[in-house]
């Protein structure tokens, strides 16, 4: 088995990535999301789905962050330079990682969560490479995902 750890580069950006992961996505070796948080310093795991006890987020919400919910609802806004130039204060990106019915249940699992606004990405998916089939044009790998909007910021 091949592994790419050591290449992947470090990247510091003022926006903070949570990945909120489903746990039976970690053992995937599909799974892009883990790669983007090792790649992004300021990034953390939280692992849901384990376990009795449910995931518990209050304490990722910080006023530190203009804090958004990375999932594509019917209200949510585009992703893009407007947005994170609305205000100076950095973005903190929750970013639900699993199938789709998996990060789809973030929204009902997570009430902490409930009030947070939704961001999405709805430029369709024109790359060659793909790890899973999607079901939708927008539909990305979670590391696609992150790097498509202006995080940098």
């Amino acid at each position: 088995m091949l592994c790419l750890c050591d290449a992947v580069p470090r990247i510091e950006l003022r926006t903070k990535i949570c990945l909120v992961i489903h746990h039976r996505e970690l053992p995937r070796s599909s799974n892009t999301g883990l790669l983007a948080v090792k790649a992004l310093v300021n990034s953390e795991v939280r692992i849901r789905g384990e376990g009795r006890a449910p995931l518990d987020l209050k304490d990722v919400l910080s006023s530190e962050y203009r804090t958004f919910l990375f999932y594509p609802t019917n209200d949510a806004v585009e992703l893009d330079k407007a947005l994170v130039l609305q205000e100076p204060t950095p973005i903190q990106l929750i970013v639900p990682d699993g199938t789709w019915r998996q990060a789809r249940k973030i929204h009902s699992r997570h009430p902490e969560l409930k009030d947070l606004p939704r961001v999405k990405i709805s430029t369709p998916n024109h790359s060659i490479y793909q790890l899973r089939a999607q079901s939708r044009p927008e539909g990305m790998a979670t590391l696609q995902a992150i790097s498509s909007w202006p995080c940098g910021y």
